[in-house]
């Protein structure tokens, strides 16, 4: 059967921004046109207007706003004021240890919204605004206004996809005593195993530009513990990064045919790396990095367990080791823009409508440990675009190999495109594409389609092969309900198509599709799962043991 696809345009709908507070002062000269009619004064054109008359950062004044503001109409509520008394506000000084620029600089119009975009991608950040206030002698007065979102989870939580049910009981708060930092214990029992996991994370260790990650999980199979310390790029300009990691990791791989269990491959993973960074050249946006490192990759495989009846499947499972240096290279473009409602609800979404391209060359000779000479090859790619304007394209793909042993190995690639269209308001048409491919492949690298991979009327690991591609069709709205002022009620319906090349015997498989519908919540309070489905999806090709419907709970669409 085919995969039909029906695209229909619709409207793009403007992010909502209350209006800023900066004085007079500020806008006079201020050519006519910049000034954005019941818009906020924290606009692009404001800060650029602000750098081009080389003005002076003054005072910077960092102010908290609770989970819930109770001073808007209808949220002085009892449990609005329960949760802002159990929650730890965050303390202003964990903002101002992330501010890019300090008293005394030279306005940056791109170091404004650089800071913005970082603290957005914290995780205990609902919203963040960076404001002139007051400009007097060339001196702008600044505020910064960060929004918390609900950072204590003690929840059970329970995702219904193909067929099959992940449950987890969880303790997490991302900031921590209003510090930032992530403590967190969980218990889950996933598809592929039960897990218990304690994670502490830092995105500034004693206030510094360094960040730190430590965790320490149990699984049923075996274990993971993990360690970085990393000193990253956070700005287009700076001079350097580094990061040090290690991870030591104990599992059985778990291999399916049409959803069911068949075999599990018992794997030894431990890995160590440090990467340095260094900017080349910065002009415009572009600009260009050079990554030198050494790396240290073991990877063991145990004899292979067979959970059906049958023979196995045909596998390449070497153990290998590889040492050696590794070298980078990174082509790069500021061109974020910010946009509302494309993949979450009535947040601030920003998307980078440049290119980044970054290749990597690993070299590990047997002189150095390795376990024969071996190359690998990395490339990565992405880049955004706006095609008519109420829209949004964004595209990547990645490309590995190893060369070992005198052979090709495990290579394998992935094309990706996802567009969104917002030609009429509170909607949002989603078309999203992905063709893989992996060419003698490490278990690790064998690809699926199913409910979980977005095949959402197929059970989970539905079918094993080495090349496919997937399709969706989402028809999104968003409504002016509100429940409890936390969540926005929303619909979606959508039709998922996908088709593989299966394994012993090599071939195609059919075209599979569904379409499903219901539920799009999102989540206005939380630091966790922003938006939930809640919907019902059919197949439309029938295979046995393919019911005649599934039903998806949880955070499961991450485009």
């Amino acid at each position: 059967m085919a995969c039909f696809l029906l695209a229909t345009p619709v409207r793009a709908k403007t992010p909502r921004v209350a209006a800023g507070s900066a004085t007079g002062s500020c806008l006079a000269g201020l050519p006519q046109g910049l000034t954005p009619a019941g818009g906020p004064f924290y606009d692009a054109h404001l800060w650029r207007w602000l750098e081009s008359r080389h003005d002076r950062i003054g005072r910077i004044e960092v102010r908290i706003v609770n989970v819930f503001n109770r001073s808007r109409a209808g949220q002085d509520t009892w449990y609005a004021r329960v949760a802002d008394f159990i929650h730890a506000k965050t303390e202003p000084s964990v903002i101002r240890d992330a501010l890019l620029f300090k008293s005394g600089q030279t306005v940056v119009a791109r170091t404004i919204y650089e800071t913005e975009r970082n603290l957005r991608a914290l995780p205990f950040v609902r919203a963040v605004r960076i404001e002139p206030e007051s400009c007097l002698h060339h001196v702008v007065e600044v505020a910064v206004i960060e929004k918390d979102a609900w950072t204590l989870k003690l929840d059970y939580q329970f995702t219904h996809v193909g067929g099959a049910s992940e449950i987890r009981y969880k303790a997490l708060d991302t900031d921590i005593f209003g510090t930032g930092k992530t403590l967190s214990v969980s218990w889950q029992k996933t598809l592929q195993r039960t897990e218990t996991d304690y994670v502490y994370e830092d995105p500034a260790l004693f206030g510094s530009r360094w960040t730190g990650f430590l965790s320490d999980g149990t699984f049923s199979d075996g274990y993971q513990r993990e360690i970085t310390l990393a000193r990253p790029f956070y700005r287009d300009q700076d001079p350097w990064s580094l990061a040090v990691s290690g991870l030591s990791q104990k599992e059985n791989l778990d291999l399916y045919l049409d959803g069911v269990l068949v075999e599990s491959v018992p794997n030894l993973l431990n890995t160590a790396s440090v990467t340095y960074g260094h900017l080349i050249s910065f002009s415009g946006d572009t600009g260009e990095r050079f990554y030198l490192g050494w790396s240290r990759h073991t990877t063991t495989y145990e004899t292979p367990i067979a959970e059906e009846p049958g023979p196995l499947l045909p596998l390449d499972l070497f153990s290998r080791r590889m040492v050696g240096p590794t070298l980078g290279w990174q082509l790069f473009q500021d061109r974020y823009r910010s946009f509302e409602n494309i993949r979450l609800i009535d947040r601030v979404e920003d998307y980078n409508l440049g290119w980044n391209v970054m290749g990597t060359l690993g070299i590990d000779p047997s002189w150095l440990g390795s376990l024969g000479d071996s190359l690998t090859f990395d490339l990565d790619m992405s880049v955004g675009s706006r095609l008519f304007g109420h829209d949004l394209l964004l595209a990547s793909g990645v490309w590995q190999v190893r060369r070992q042993s005198g052979q090709w190995q495990n290579e394998s690639g992935q094309l990706g495109a996802t567009y969104y269209n917002q030609d009429l308001p509170e909607e949002t048409w989603v078309l999203h594409t992905a063709y893989a491919f992996t060419v003698r492949p490490d278990p690790l690298s064998l690809l699926y389609i199913g409910g979980i991979q977005g095949l959402r009327g197929y059970p989970n690991y539905f079918r094993l092969g080495t090349r496919m591609w997937t399709a969706t069709l989402e028809d999104r709205v968003v409504t002016p309900i509100t429940l409890f002022h936390s969540f926005v009620l929303g619909f979606v319906a959508y039709t998922d198509c996908a088709q593989i090349e299966e394994l012993a015997p090599v071939h195609w498989s059919r075209i599979y599709q569904d379409v499903g519908g219901g539920l799009r919540i999102g989540n206005l309070r939380s630091a966790y799962g922003q938006v939930y489905y809640l919907t019902m999806a059919f197949p439309l090709v029938h295979a046995p043991g393919v019911p005649a419907a599934q039903f998806i709970v949880g955070d499961i669409v991450h485009f």
